[in-house]
C-alpha cells in the first residue's frame, strides 16, 4: 500500500479477487466520507469495487434528500450543500434556480429580431446585462464593439426595473429507494465485521448474502423482486433507540460530541447483530443482521464498539 497500511484479507471483500497487480486494495472508508467519516476505513476492498460502490450503493444513502438536510445541518463541509434540484418549477408554472439563499426566478427571454428587440425577466440587472451581450452576439452577430456601445447607451438599452417575484410552492419527490438505501448501510455493517472480526467472517453463509447483493448494487442492480426486498429488509432495518449496552458505552461521553456509533453484538439468541447510528440521529440508527451463530466469531455477551466523535477521534470500547 502507498500509505503503508496493510489490508486485512489478502483479497477483496465484495469481489473476491486475489490482491495482485491488476485488482489493487485501496482506502475505502467504511461509513462513506460523503457523510463526514474520515478515519474509519478499510484496505480491503479493491479500487474498483470501490469506486463502483461510492457510485451505485453508498449514493443512495448519501444523497438522499433527508440525508442531504442532516449533512448540511450537522456537517460544516456541507454548509453549502445543494439540497434540492437546481432547477424547479412552482405551483404556478414559473421556472426558478434554487440556490442556497432560496429561489431566483429563471431567465425568461424573448427575441424579436424583426424589431431588433429583446425583453428579459432575469433576477439581477448584471445577469440581464449577461444575457444580454450573450444575444447580441449570437442572434444579432455582433462585434464585441458594437454590444458595447448599444449595453452603454441609454437610449438604446434600458437597464430595467426591480420587481420582487413571490414565488408559489415547490414540490420535489422524496421517495426513497428501500431496498438500495438499506443495502448502503449494510455495505457498513459488513465492512465493519470484516475489519473486526478479520477474513474468516468472509466464510459465513450470511456473509456471503450480504456479498452478494452488494456485488448486485455495485454492478447497477436497479430492481430487486419481492422476496430480495424481503431479505434486504429483514436483514437490516431502522432502530429506533440505542440498546442498553450502548447506553452504558456512551454513558461517558457527552452526547452531543458523538457523530458515529458502530457496534457488533452476540445477542440473545447467539446471532452476530451490527448497529449502526449515524451523524447521531435516529433517522440513521439501523440494525443489520449478519450471522446466526455469533460464536463463531465472539464470546457469549461481547460487544464491540466504535465511537466517533465531532473532531474525528475513534473512541474503541
Amino acid at each position: 500500500m502507498k500509505d503503508g497500511s496493510t489490508p486485512a484479507t489478502d483479497f477483496c471483500i465484495i469481489c473476491g479477487d486475489n490482491f495482485d497487480d491488476n485488482t489493487v486494495p485501496s482506502k475505502e472508508h467504511i461509513i462513506p466520507e460523503a457523510l463526514g467519516n474520515e478515519k474509519l476505513v478499510t484496505y480491503c476492498v479493491c479500487e474498483k469495487c470501490n469506486n463502483e460502490l461510492g457510485s451505485n450503493v453508498d449514493s443512495y444513502l448519501t444523497d438522499y434528500i433527508l440525508v442531504k438536510m442532516l449533512r448540511k445541518e450537522k456537517l460544516e463541509k456541507d454548509k453549502d450543500l445543494q439540497i434540492f434540484d437546481s432547477d424547479l418549477t412552482d405551483d404556478k408554472g414559473d421556472k426558478y434556480r434554487i440556490r442556497n439563499d432560496g429561489p431566483e426566478v429563471f431567465p425568461k427571454i424573448d427575441v424579436d429580431k424583426q424589431n431588433a428587440h429583446v425583453h428579459m425577466e432575469v433576477a439581477t440587472v448584471e445577469e440581464g446585462i449577461k444575457e444580454a451581450r450573450r444575444i447580441l452576439k449570437k442572434k444579432f452577430k455582433l462585434e464585441d464593439e458594437q454590444i458595447d456601445e448599444i449595453i452603454n447607451d441609454p437610449e438604446r438599452f434600458i437597464k430595467g426595473e426591480t420587481q420582487y417575484i413571490k414565488p408559489g410552492i415547490f414540490k420535489q419527490d422524496a421517495m426513497m429507494d428501500q431496498a438500495r438505501f438499506r443495502l448502503a448501510v449494510i455495505k457498513i455493517a459488513y465492512e465493519y465485521a470484516v475489519e473486526k472480526l478479520g477474513a474468516s467472517y468472509t466464510s459465513d453463509p450470511d456473509a456471503a448474502v450480504l456479498r452478494a447483493y452488494l456485488k448486485a448494487g455495485r454492478d447497477g442492480k436497479k430492481d430487486f423482486n419481492d422476496k430480495e426486498y424481503k431479505d434486504i429488509s429483514e436483514r437490516c432495518h431502522p432502530s429506533d433507540s440505542f440498546t442498553e449496552i450502548m447506553t452504558k458505552a456512551c454513558g461517558k461521553i457527552p452526547d452531543e460530541l458523538i457523530s458515529y456509533t458502530i457496534w457488533l453484538v452476540n445477542n440473545i439468541g447467539n446471532q452476530l447483530v451490527c448497529g449502526i447510528r449515524i451523524l447521531n440521529s435516529n433517522f440513521l440508527t439501523f440494525s443489520v443482521f449478519l450471522s446466526k451463530d455469533a460464536r463463531k466469531y465472539m464470546g457469549s455477551g461481547r460487544t464491540i464498539i466504535t465511537i466517533i466523535t465531532g473532531d474525528g477521534q475513534i473512541i474503541e470500547a
